[in-house]
């Protein structure tokens, strides 16, 4: 795969095309995590209220850019959780048995980094699990947040027939070891509820060579496929780690969805169901959308967190 200092290169010249689409050009800084003591990349667009982004998986902070680039008069702290894109990975992988302090400190570890008292959040996935953990554990450091589509391990998710493949004993490294190609990327996209994005030309050209140089050219599939394996098991994900409605209900942030009507990890009964047992959230259902909605609608997504967190 050759040296990791080749392979950097060529994933910093992928991101920065995806960049330059979307009009970004974020200030780069490494950051050392007190409490999980690791070093991560965070990535800085914008001046403002302090707003931290945080991804799902197998995925890395500039995933957020096409959004990122249309939040004016907020200051955008993109973090590449440990593990993916740019940052180092955690001495202790993510398992069922720290799964749920890992979620209740990452962000506030992120912020004390970047000597931030209190932020919004912006968060997806796994990261939407980060958001609810945090929220709920540390009230006093979050105002307002946005969940992007389904939380990772909320009650009645589903789990797409890749990651189950991630999760059968001995697949998960052999699909860690195929080539990344654009033809897997977009099937993935697909799986995830992204087809009809996909069909219109909606998901540019540099989000998918942005998207296959990360599985390429980082470390980011390993880390995500040996915590993605030891979270469950070829029938989906270990139910115990399903959070649970006390935590939802402890979430007292001001919180909106913006959940695809074609998220393969939840319907839209998932959503109702969520959102019904946290007592300040709501939820609007976006049409042809998937798992990571804005970039099926990024004017949209966009107009969401500016109501939301601005107002």
């Amino acid at each position: 795969m050759g040296p990791r200092s080749d392979r950097e290169q060529r994933y910093r010249d992928a991101e920065r095309r995806w960049w330059a689409h979307v009009g970004v050009e974020p200030m780069e800084r490494r950051v050392h995590l007190p409490a999980l003591d690791v070093d991560v990349r965070v990535q800085e667009v914008g001046v403002g209220e302090p707003v931290l982004f945080v991804h799902g998986g197998p995925n890395s902070g500039s995933t957020w850019m096409e959004l990122v680039s249309r939040l004016s008069g907020l200051r955008c702290l993109v973090v590449d959780r440990p593990g993916t894109g740019l940052s180092d990975p955690l001495r202790r992988p993510v398992d069922r048995q720290n799964l749920a302090e890992y979620g209740e400190t990452l962000a506030v570890d992120v912020l004390d980094a970047l000597d931030v008292d209190r932020a919004h959040l912006v968060v997806s996935s796994f990261g939407g699990y980060v958001g609810i953990r945090s929220a709920a554990a540390h009230p006093q450091r979050f105002d307002r947040m946005v969940q992007m589509a389904c939380p990772a391990f909320t009650p009645e998710m589903r789990t797409p027939p890749f990651m189950r493949l991630i999760m059968t004993p001995g697949l998960g490294a052999l699909i860690n070891r195929l080539p990344p190609n654009t033809t897997a990327a977009r099937q993935v996209l697909r799986q995830i509820g992204h087809g009809a994005s996909l069909d219109a030309g909606r998901i540019s050209p540099e989000f998918i060579d942005w998207y296959v140089a990360l599985q390429r050219d980082t470390d980011t599939m390993a880390h995500e496929v040996r915590m993605i394996s030891g979270l469950g098991g070829p029938l989906g994900f270990d139910r115990a780690i399903t959070i649970p409605d006390s935590v939802l209900a402890a979430v007292q942030a001001p919180t909106r969805f913006l959940w695809g009507a074609d998220d393969t990890f939840g319907a839209e009964a998932t959503a109702r169901r969520t959102v019904a047992a946290m007592p300040h959230a709501e939820v609007e259902m976006l049409p042809e959308a998937g798992h990571l909605p804005w970039i099926d609608d990024p004017e949209r997504a966009a107009k969401v967190v500016l109501a939301h967190l601005v107002g």
